[in-house]
């Protein structure tokens, strides 16, 4: 069975939902299977940063 046809359609879709997502696409990769790769810029971070994240320590005991 061959490889679907990937379509122009296909290729704007993927480029166009990762616009949507607040990225900037670099490079639009198809393989043989028909898998549309959308590679991006970094521009910003997209985890969070260190201040905000939860710090791993002990629970403290309950005041009475």
């Amino acid at each position: 069975m061959p490889a679907p046809a990937v379509t122009k359609a296909a290729i704007q879709r993927a480029i166009e939902a990762t616009k949507a997502a607040g990225l900037t696409p670099s490079a639009v990769t198809v393989s043989k299977d028909g898998t549309v790769r959308v590679e991006t810029v970094t521009e910003k971070t997209v985890d969070t940063d260190r201040a905000t994240a939860q710090v791993l320590q002990p629970k403290k005991w309950a005041t009475r």
